[in-house]
């Protein structure tokens, strides 16, 4: 069973939101960079970025981060692990780094992430945006912007699709774990 999480038109709502949080967050952009955890996270933070430029008439860093090798149940995966690239052609030192994910659960994900990003260099600070926040926190990580909290069964996961052009988000789909 598959199911719609949220319509275009509150998705569209959450996403001006986002960019407009953060936008009201940063007292300049100098030393703002974002990075999406691959893949819904890039695709997120795409969005969120293209609004904010849109505003503020200049550009902001954008950098892809691939956690596949930082995650703590890599050797518990009973399946092979898709390792894709870690693109990030900015120096992470001294930014503040606003690390997005699509969705916070355990907050396992975030923590491989900013493992990685701290292997990379030493980062002012880092915020977190998620587009949904699940619950059902393992470990002490929130977020700091959050586009809408949800309810849901662990058995069911939430996906972001990609539009035609690779840089849209087409939908948003629920649907059963994948054993």
């Amino acid at each position: 069973m598959t199911d719609i999480a949220v319509s275009e038109k509150e998705l569209e709502g959450i996403l001006r939101d986002l960019a407009g949080r953060v936008m009201e967050a940063m007292e300049s952009w100098h030393d703002v960079v974002f990075i999406g955890i691959r893949s819904g996270g890039f695709l997120l933070a795409g969005n969120v970025v293209r609004r904010i430029q849109e505003k503020i008439g200049k550009a902001v860093p954008l950098g892809a981060l691939d956690i596949a090798l930082y995650r703590d149940d890599v050797h518990r995966r009973p399946f092979s692990l898709e390792v894709r690239s870690t693109d990030i052609p900015f120096s992470v030192n001294d930014k503040k780094v606003i690390l997005v994910d699509d969705v916070i659960s355990t907050g396992r994900s975030v923590r491989a992430a900013i493992d990685h990003i701290v292997d990379l260099g030493r980062p002012k600070r880092i915020y977190l945006m998620v587009l949904f926040d699940r619950g059902g926190r393992e470990l002490p990580i929130q977020a700091d912007f959050v586009g809408k909290h949800v309810d849901l069964p662990d058995e069911k996961v939430i996906k972001l699709e990609a539009g035609p052009d690779n840089v849209s988000i087409k939908d948003v789909v629920v649907s059963e774990v994948k054993k």
